[in-house]
């Protein structure tokens, strides 16, 4: 037991090749590897072994930020329902009154269709006939929105040679 001890200041760490491929999922690192020798003067290699906390952490998930987009279409989607819905309520109350301008507005046409066809008549007659007159009356009735009020509008043509 008179040989000196022999120790050495610098541990050799042999870290493995890396691999000529990349897999898909990375392993973790393998434990470095050190060389020490013995004041026996044995050499012994072993891993070293490291302390829980210095372990290395599990890979974190990494969220990308929302396309501007996709943020733009989440804020915009329940404003648009809520005004589609309060849209077809307010609708939904004015039928009545929908129906009865649609109403007016369909005797109108109606009027100036019968107006026109009554001009056509007279024109085509006036080609006809030396002198003549002929003369159109047209009359539309209808009740004003919301219930109130009655409109009625009489139009008259005479066409003369």
């Amino acid at each position: 037991m008179n040989a000196p001890a022999r120790t050495q200041k610098i541990t050799d760490v042999h870290v493995p090749e890396p691999l000529a491929y990349v897999p898909a999922v990375q392993p973790a690192p393998v434990a470095p590897v050190a060389r020490i020798v013995t004041p026996q003067g044995d050499v012994v290699t072993g891993y070293l072994m490291q302390p829980a906390e210095q372990h290395p952490a599990a890979r974190a998930v990494v969220r990308e930020p929302l396309p501007v987009w996709v943020r733009a279409t989440a804020l915009l989607v329940p404003v648009t329902a809520g005004s589609a819905a309060l849209t077809f309520w307010g609708l939904s109350l004015a039928v009545g009154s929908l129906a009865a301008l649609a109403a007016a507005l369909w005797n109108l046409f109606l009027s100036l269709l019968a107006l026109s066809a009554v001009l056509a008549v007279a024109a085509s007659w006036r080609g006809r006939r030396g002198g003549s007159t002929a003369t159109a009356t047209a009359t539309a009735t209808s009740r004003g929105p919301f219930g109130f009020g009655k409109a009625t509008a009489k139009a008259t043509a005479t066409v003369k040679k």
